[in-house]
């Protein structure tokens, strides 16, 4: 990076800092696993500066390697994405959107994010009457057996699954998989405590790059799934729609 670098409050900005945060701007705007050489191509760095670069961010838990020497963001970054939606006020509008679909439904809804091996709650919304919350913000609970885990696995690229796999996370099997991005969503009932059928839809379709899941709740046999699934759908168009608002916000 030859280009001047203004200071702030007097005070010069760490160039190698600045390299590394074009770096992860390059990163994220790959869709597949990449190598040393292709990222050092993007970046007009050296390819032992961006190796090094590269290895910092596995030793941080931002990035993965497989045994190709290939390497693939981890899902330690979404807590910096919605940190940025905070900041944004994107994440009010979220919360917003998630009451307001809550509100058509007259059942709670919830949006999921996957969070290295657990999925993990980031927004709710409540209708007006009173309903069974099953689910709270912040609640972290397993990948398999969830309709949020089983939506947000379908999307992931393979290597991620395997690496799930190789550190012994269950996620969904292939077949599970094809279905719910054949269908379109996933459904399933808990009989844990009273029944409750619960239906998840992808934040997104696009393969690597769904990163938000998002369901609602309610009591067996008092909601029409399908009358559900096409408000959900909705409210997943919504959201991303808003987050992609974000996106344009903060790379401006």
């Amino acid at each position: 990076m030859n280009e001047s670098v203004p200071e702030t409050g007097g005070t010069a900005p760490l160039t190698s800092n600045l390299k590394m945060v074009r770096l992860l701007e390059e990163i994220a705007k790959t869709s597949a696993p990449f190598g040393v050489s292709e990222m050092a191509r993007r970046v007009g760095g050296s390819r032992s500066m961006v190796h090094r670069q590269l290895v910092t961010l596995v030793a941080a838990g931002w990035l993965s390697t497989d045994s190709q020497g290939s390497y693939s963001l981890t899902f330690s970054p979404v807590r910096l994405g919605q940190a940025a939606l905070r900041h944004a006020s994107v994440d009010q509008r979220i919360a917003e959107e998630l009451t307001r679909l809550a509100g058509e439904l007259g059942e709670g809804t919830s949006l999921g994010s996957l969070d290295g091996d657990s999925v993990t709650i980031v927004g709710r919304g409540l209708p007006p009457r009173n309903v069974h919350v099953s689910l709270e913000h912040g609640q972290r609970f397993g990948i398999a057996g969830s309709a949020l885990g089983s939506v947000l696995a379908s999307y992931l690229p393979d290597d991620d699954l395997d690496r799930l796999r190789r550190a012994g996370v269950p996620v969904p099997t292939p077949n599970e998989r094809a279905k719910v991005r054949s269908e379109g969503y996933a459904m399933l009932v808990d009989d844990e405590f009273d029944p409750i059928e619960i239906v998840a839809v992808p934040v997104g379709r696009t393969p690597g790059r769904v990163r938000f899941a998002l369901s609602a709740h309610w009591p067996r046999g008092r909601t029409k799934p399908d009358h559900v699934i096409s408000s959900l759908e909705a409210g997943a168009r919504a959201i991303e729609d808003l987050t992609e608002q974000s996106a344009g916000i903060l790379l401006a």
